[in-house]
């Protein structure tokens, strides 16, 4: 299935949707979608500000060529332009148009070729001049394509030729915008352009990373936010995403702007010690606490079977799942249950959990001895759990689970949501006696008592912890909290730098929950954590648990660099 320039935002609305792509789908092949020419004229213009006296535009992928014709009436006049595009029809449309609407003195033409395979260097120009390249590729990734029966799927030799962009993304499935980013970018390098595309803002990101990696020279880049809803209709985290080369320089700092009509940067995103940070201000500011957490982050039971193994209980105390069936099994099998988005609201649990396992090792088929009930409620469903598609359970016992460990069970917990793009830390004690889990869109820290949590939560509610999180977090990512991001928090340096403070937020979060303590209480119970992680940072603690080498952050969406 071939792509043209407004294919690629029908294609992220209709994959989101969940529909069907298919060859016969007759919109799609012939690119029906678009960019409105008010929002390539609005690109153009910003465009303008940042690039004086352009004299050469490329469109690759340009449909009906809404940027080239942005361009001619923005523009100074006496430019040359060229659009690549793959389907003839949108050629001929987009001819049309400029025939129509472009000044004589403009000079352009419309190639019929792939981007993926038009050697770019070899583009014959009539004049010379700087080099604006501008448009919207395709926002599909390779196994988009491959679902589409697509034949314009990059050569996956050509891919490994860009020193190993699977390597350096951490993925084989990356968007194909990237590699057309990176074709750009690396194949007109010697032409010094500013090259502006419309894509994902985590694209944007990734691209940033691998041009650093690469050793590009970037000179300077930008990122304007636009809304993707409101021109496209589809609901994803856009931008419009610049960057110009020039053959000395190696600055991987981003100007990123709210929208195109704001004429001064919100925040500079860049790479700092090879990682990509969201605000380079305020690391700077935090980035004394930008280490290592002395103690481990771990995240919510992960089953992948809600139907089966999460609960909610009537009004006479019986336990239902979402099948519509009642559920009898031993009590001590079945906990309190919080989703993320009850954590970040901080919601009491109105759901249960079913735990077939206390640790990795628990043998499960003892279950038919140690909770007969729970044994032949599993066997009732064990279709269900033997098709649970994530690789995780590949060479498991039936019916495993997953974040499992003495620290599940801990009796206090700092949670926090990872799919919320402003973190909220809460405190979360038993529940009639009985510890509340989460499920695997949170993240916590186990604690043995109520003074332990409430100094944790203080740490992660400071002002210099705030700072940090601002500093790192791109709050459009799929999963905006992660546990690599928490792990980055040095808690001991927090809690040194910010004691005085951390105590006080500690004590009046104690009295909060109706647990009353003297100041001198608090500090003694700081003086032990800080003890403890100062003479020995990396023993285990009570809650520690080997996972059985399984990384369930593995397994989570991947966010950015």
């Amino acid at each position: 299935m071939p792509f043209s320039g407004g294919f690629s935002m029908a294609t992220q609305s209709q994959t989101q949707e969940g529909l069907m792509v298919s060859k016969t789908s007759s919109r799609k092949e012939l690119g029906d979608f678009q960019t409105p020419q008010e929002l390539a004229v609005k690109c153009t213009q910003v465009l303008a500000t940042i690039q004086c006296g352009t004299r050469r535009i490329l469109e690759p992928t340009c449909g009906e060529g809404s940027f080239m014709l942005a361009a001619a009436s923005v523009l100074e006049p006496s430019i040359d332009m060229i659009g690549v595009e793959i389907q003839p029809i949108h050629a001929n449309i987009a001819r049309r148009h400029l025939s129509c609407s472009t000044a004589k003195d403009i000079k352009w033409r419309v190639e019929v070729g792939d981007i993926f395979r038009h050697d770019l260097r070899k583009l014959q120009w009539k004049i010379d001049g700087p080099l604006l390249v501008l448009g919207n590729p395709p926002w599909v990734t390779l196994s988009d394509l491959g679902a589409m029966d697509s034949i314009q799927i990059p050569n996956r030799t050509n891919l490994r030729s860009l020193r190993g962009i699977e390597a350096l993304t951490g993925e084989s499935n990356f968007d194909v915008t990237e590699y057309i980013w990176m074709r750009l970018l690396t194949e007109l390098r010697e032409e010094e352009p500013t090259i502006a595309l419309l894509c994902k803002t985590s694209v944007a990101r990734r691209v940033l990373t691998l041009a650093a990696h690469l050793d590009l020279p970037v000179a300077k880049s930008f990122l304007w936010r636009i809304n993707a809803k409101k021109s496209f209709g589809v609901a994803v985290d856009a931008c419009l995403f610049a960057v110009q080369l020039n053959g000395t320089s190696h600055n991987y700092e981003c100007q990123v702007f709210d929208s195109l009509d704001t004429n001064y940067p919100t925040s500079t995103m860049g790479l700092i010690d090879g990682a990509l940070v969201a605000d380079i201000n305020a690391h700077t500011a935090s980035r004394q606490y930008n280490g290592s957490s002395p103690v481990e982050w771990r995240q919510g039971v992960k089953h992948d079977l809600a139907d089966v193994m999460e609960l909610r209980a009537d009004e006479g105390g019986k336990l239902h799942n979402a099948l519509g069936e009642v559920v009898e099994v031993e009590a001590d099998r079945v906990y309190p249950l919080l989703k993320g988005s009850d954590v970040n609201t901080g919601r009491s649990p109105k759901r249960y959990v079913i735990v077939t396992q206390r640790s990795l090792t628990d043998e499960i088929k003892s279950l038919q001895y140690t909770a007969p009930k729970l044994w032949d409620y599993l066997q009732t469903h064990a279709e269900r759990f033997a098709a649970r598609k994530s690789s995780i359970y590949r060479n498991r016992a039936a019916f495993s689970m997953f974040g499992i460990g003495p620290y599940t069970f801990a009796p206090w917990k700092v949670a926090v949501s990872g799919l919320h793009k402003t973190p909220r830390f809460q405190i979360i004690g038993p529940s009639k006696g009985s510890p509340i889990l989460f499920d695997d869109t949170s993240y916590f820290l186990p604690c043995k008592t109520a003074p332990e949590a409430a100094i944790l939560l203080s740490a992660m509610t400071n002002e210099a912890t705030t700072l940090l999180l601002k500093s790192l977090l791109f709050a459009d990512a799929k999963r905006p909290v992660t546990k690599k991001l928490l792990q980055r928090i040095d808690l001991a340096a927090v809690l040194h730098h910010n004691r005085a403070d951390i105590e006080k937020e500690a004590r009046a979060v104690l009295n909060k929950i109706g647990q009353h303590l003297q100041a001198t209480a608090i500090t003694q119970a700081v003086d032990q954590l800080l003890q403890q992680w100062d003479e020995a940072p990396d023993a285990p603690s009570l809650f520690d648990v080997v996972d059985d080498a399984v990384d369930l952050a593995a397994h989570e969406p991947i966010s950015v660099y």
